[in-house]
């Protein structure tokens, strides 16, 4: 649709979570990177290349993170140019591949539930953990207690918004690039020298497979919801540029500076090496701030799939998901204290189940699409009484299928790859198959009105 024409949607719950992003709230390519970085600015990230620093060599980790961002970074690019392109939020996105109906499902799965409560709730978890690592005998700081008031703190920003989210990334940013320089720094000192640190051995060793889907998992979620941030962009070239620096610079700069203090220092965590490091007040700003910008961003992406079936105004949900968010991360300080399992299953799970999803999103738009002749930046606009299929079966298939295949039943190769790439190809094969035999792959009918229900 031309932009010179009069803008024809009714923007009903704020955010544009059912209709696209209008130009006059576009934003340029700079403050669609600040809005990503300050996203990655997180202490899963830092969590995640710890937990790396345990398992591999300095060198295995470095690959290991390459590999796994590179899986990232290729498809939250792609999936930044749909979201540029169509203007429209994940779910609104999912409607073409998945059916009006799949989007609300494997929206809320993957947005509302997987981003929405569950990240959130691992992160406030996390947030607890920390606050008991720094200060281990005060009761306010035990791993349950600090998470109930820290995952009540963290609604503030995403309830005001993605502007919020891009203000508190300015400040988040800075101090996540100067502790993760500070972190490799005292890796090199307490392992004796580069060269030494090189040398040392994991305490307990894993597969490279098992390293690449824990790095994919981390940002998975993120990489599949681009559409959320990039729908905001000016251009699509930019938005996706935004997306694959900050994860193949920034995200590889993090993990292997938290792996290099961990395996330095043998602690188990990277917070409890910065501290053992003398970095304890840097340890809370880094818990602060980065748990801060990243879970308002889960609680605002798992609103925007929420608001699709709940009608009401996207604050309330953002509340909702808080409080469960945060009674499950209680939860989980109370019964698991500050054991990482919990975190390594999550990573796991989200790397095996997830992949496909995107890989269905990337296949419709990019390859089905090429397939039926539509020009790039004619594919996935919206308009007012426009007719979407209810279910689009292929979808459902092809996710549902590449997850068991790739995450599970196949043993061999990296699951988050294996996934992503069986989902892909089984959408493409199976709706081009269906063309060309006069298979319908889209059951029923739903006609968006202007405010996009």
């Amino acid at each position: 649709m031309s932009e010179k024409k009069e803008w024809p949607w009714k923007d009903k719950f704020g955010d544009f979570p059912l209709v696209p992003v209008p130009p006059s709230m576009r934003k340029s390519s700079t403050s669609i990177f600040y809005v990503y970085m300050g996203v990655l600015a997180c202490i899963a990230v830092l969590w995640g290349g710890g937990t790396l620093g345990t398992q591999f060599t300095l060198k295995e980790a470095l690959i290991v993170a390459v590999v796994g961002s590179a899986i990232l970074a290729v498809i939250g690019g792609l999936t930044s140019v749909i979201g540029a392109i169509s203007r429209g939020s994940t779910y609104m996105d999912m409607g073409f591949s998945f059916g009006w109906i799949g989007s609300k499902l494997f929206g809320t799965i993957t947005l509302g539930v997987a981003a929405g409560i569950g990240w959130y709730a691992v992160q406030v978890w996390l947030f607890g953990i920390i606050m008991h690592t720094i200060l281990p005998n005060l009761w306010w700081a035990n791993v349950g207690v600090a998470a109930i008031w820290g995952g009540l703190l963290m609604m503030i920003t995403a309830i005001i918004g993605i502007n919020g989210i891009a203000w508190l990334s300015y400040l988040a940013v800075p101090f996540f690039l100067a502790i993760s320089g500070v972190g490799i720094m005292i890796g090199i000192a307490k392992g004796g020298g580069f060269g030494t640190l090189l040398s040392l051995k994991p305490a307990t060793p894993a597969s490279f497979g098992i390293g690449v889907t824990e790095v994919a998992g981390m940002y998975m979620v993120g990489a599949i919801i681009c559409p959320d941030v990039a729908r905001f962009a000016k251009k699509a070239s930019g938005a996706a540029i935004a997306w694959i620096l900050q994860i193949m610079i920034f995200q590889i700069y993090y993990l292997f500076g938290a792996a290099a203090l961990t395996l330095a220092t043998g602690a188990t965590n990277v917070v409890g090496a910065l501290v053992a490091g003398g970095i304890g007040l840097g340890a809370v700003m880094m818990a602060i701030l980065g748990q801060w910008t990243t879970n308002d961003n889960n609680l605002y992406s798992g609103s925007l799939a929420f608001n699709t079936w709940v009608p009401i105004k996207r604050s309330y949900i953002v509340l909702a998901e808080g409080l469960i968010g945060t009674a499950l991360a209680a939860w989980f300080g109370f019964k698991g204290g500050a054991g990482m399992q919990t975190f390594e299953n999550f990573l796991t799970l989200l790397g095996k189940a997830l992949p496909p999803v995107g890989g269905v999103l990337i296949s419709d738009f990019y390859l089905y699409r090429w397939y039926k002749k539509e020009p790039l930046k004619q594919r996935y606009q919206f308009e007012p009484g426009m007719k979407f299929a209810q279910v689009n079966w292929v979808g459902w298939v092809a996710t549902i299928v590449g997850a068991i295949l790739g995450g599970w039943v196949i043993k061999s190769g990296i699951p988050a790859l294996n996934g992503f790439l069986i989902g892909a190809a089984l959408y493409i094969v199976i709706a081009i198959i269906c063309d060309k035999s006069h298979i319908r792959i889209e059951v029923g009918k739903h006609t968006i009105n202007e405010m996009g229900e």
